[in-house]
């Protein structure tokens, strides 16, 4: 995976990573924003994404079981999440941190 920083104040936006033929645009841990026919194009959503949809609403869901559930980002680090299950993030809710690693390969998805 290959950093992408928005150039005015070097914010890192997320990431791009070139899989079978196409480049994906990611997010600062690793969850997919798209998928593109070449770099440019995934750094240009990078930029333009990476950081606005971390506000959102997002699904995480159990691989295993097929749960699934509304859940905000609390806060959001270079290969790792933690997400608040629910609408809103409320003191005393119930979080989970993620790693890129168990995003990848592990029994939690998460999609914006």
């Amino acid at each position: 995976m290959q950093p992408v920083h928005r150039s005015e104040d070097d914010e890192l936006c997320g990431h791009v990573e070139e899989r079978d033929g196409r480049w994906r645009a990611l997010t600062v841990f690793g969850s997919e924003l798209g998928a593109h026919d070449d770099r440019d194009a995934a750094e240009q959503q990078v930029v333009a994404e990476g950081l606005a949809v971390l506000a959102e609403r997002w699904m995480i869901r159990n691989r295993d079981t097929g749960e699934e559930d509304v859940v905000r980002i609390v806060e959001a680090h270079d290969g790792s999440v933690t997400v608040s299950f629910g609408y809103y993030p409320e003191p005393g809710a119930r979080t989970l941190t993620l790693t890129r690693d168990e995003l990848a390969s592990g029994p939690w998805g998460l999609e914006p």
